[in-house]
C-alpha cells in the first residue's frame, strides 16, 4: 500500500462509514501511470541549423581544358543542359565524359515527350537554354610506316 492509501485506511477505520472501506479501496486501485520521460534536449529543434551551402553553380567556364569526369555545373534541378561529351549524373551535374575545352552555348531546346516542357514546345513557344559541350583535343596522326610490302 502507498502512503497516501495508510492515510485513507486510517481515516475510514474510526469512521462509522467503514462498511464501505472496501469500495473506497478499490476505487483507489493502485493501477500506475507511466508518463514520457524528458531527455536532455535541445532547445530549438524545429529552428535552423547551421548547415553548409550546397555550392552549386558552374565550376569550369566557357574555354576551360577539362579532363574526363571533371564536373562543369553543380546545379539543383536542369538549369543548364547537358551538349557534346557531357553527361548528368543522378543529382544533375554535369560531367565531362573526355579531355578537351569547354564551350557554353545558347540553344533552342528540343525537349523528351516524357519532360513537363514538351507540352509547351509542341503548341509553339521556343525555348532557349545554356548547354555545355566538351570539345575534345585533335588527335594527332601520328603514321610509322613498318614495311613497305
Amino acid at each position: 500500500m502507498s502512503a497516501s492509501m495508510r492515510q485513507v485506511s486510517s481515516i475510514l477505520n474510526g469512521s462509522p462509514f467503514s462498511h464501505l472501506y472496501g469500495d473506497i479501496v478499490r476505487s483507489f486501485s493502485a493501477t500506475s501511470v507511466r508518463h514520457k520521460s524528458k531527455s536532455s534536449r535541445s532547445k530549438n529543434l524545429g529552428g535552423k541549423r547551421n548547415t553548409v551551402g550546397k555550392a552549386y553553380g558552374i565550376k569550369r567556364n566557357d574555354g576551360c581544358f577539362v579532363h574526363k569526369g571533371e564536373i562543369l555545373v553543380n546545379q539543383c534541378g536542369l538549369r543548364f543542359y547537358p551538349g557534346e561529351n557531357v553527361e548528368t549524373d543522378r543529382t544533375n551535374r554535369l560531367v565531362a565524359m573526355e579531355d578537351g575545352t569547354v564551350v557554353v552555348s545558347c540553344e533552342k531546346l528540343n525537349p523528351y515527350p516524357q519532360s513537363p516542357l514538351y507540352g509547351a514546345v509542341q503548341k509553339g513557344v521556343t525555348i532557349y537554354k545554356k548547354f555545355f559541350h566538351v570539345i575534345p583535343i585533335p588527335l594527332k596522326a601520328k603514321f610509322k610506316l613498318v614495311s613497305q610490302t
